[in-house]
């Protein structure tokens, strides 16, 4: 029973990402338009400036718009497949890890709640990576493989909770789009950092931030160089963290 819940959880996650990421999105209008285009005429349609690629890191991580964000989507799918069949191949041998679970659940519905109740949406999306990263640091065994797509997982749930985090500042607090977004950047870049410090040599967490920041810089060039230069820095700060862990 305990294998089979566990199972479930992880897959009602994989499943609740993968159609987020193909639902529609009112920014992501799938069609013959370029990004550029689509965000462009979207402002227009608005009434709002120039609209930039990163004003809106949820859509940018969780609708993915550039091969580099698939791959990602991609990569939490198979770690979420890898995390299964590890756990049944070992035979389920420790405590059922509920607070993995717990953030794993969170990280399935919240997108879908966000749009009826931000407020209950935005404390699901900042409790899923907790969740998460809070069953790896309390993991007895840390060391053993099945906590590494654990890992990549976190990371791509703490980019989704920090642009969360951004879409709603930017509602309440009224903040320029870039310069919520450079928040989000330096916010993800530091949290990112100390996490992966707490985690020691699981290095798939800051994989998986590094990853994200090469999509969002992907697709704000031609945008916005500040943004894109803000994601390079971040890229190199994780970078940095990993030699640490690693050597």
């Amino acid at each position: 029973m305990r294998a089979w819940l566990e199972s479930f959880v992880v897959a009602f996650f994989a499943a609740g990402a993968l159609l987020v990421a193909l639902r529609p999105d009112p920014v992501l209008r799938r069609g013959s338009l370029s990004y550029v285009e689509m965000l462009e005429r979207y402002a227009m349609q608005n009434g709002a400036g120039a609209l930039i690629a990163a004003d809106d890191l949820v859509s940018i991580v969780q609708n993915p718009v550039n091969i580099w964000l698939w791959g990602l989507l991609i990569a939490v799918m198979l770690s979420c497949a890898a995390y299964i069949a590890l756990r049944w191949q070992s035979g389920f041998p420790r405590r059922l890890p509920v607070l993995v679970l717990l953030g794993l659940a969170a990280g399935a519905v919240w997108p879908w709640i966000s749009t009826a109740s931000p407020a209950l949406g935005m404390t699901l999306a900042l409790g899923a990576p907790v969740g998460v990263v809070a069953g790896l640091l309390t993991d007895p065994e840390p060391t053993e493989p099945v906590d590494w797509p654990l890992g990549l997982i976190a990371g791509w749930l703490t980019v989704g909770a920090t642009g969360a985090a951004v879409a709603l500042a930017r509602l309440h607090l009224n903040l320029q789009s870039e310069l919520a977004a450079l928040c989000g950047l330096l916010a993800l870049s530091l949290i990112g950092a100390q996490v992966q410090l707490w985690l020691g040599n699981n290095v798939t967490y800051a994989l998986a931030i590094i990853w994200a920041m090469l999509g969002v810089a992907v697709a704000s060039l031609g945008l916005s160089t500040t943004l894109s230069t803000a994601c390079v820095l971040g890229i190199a700060t994780m970078a940095v963290v990993l030699v640490r862990v690693t050597t």
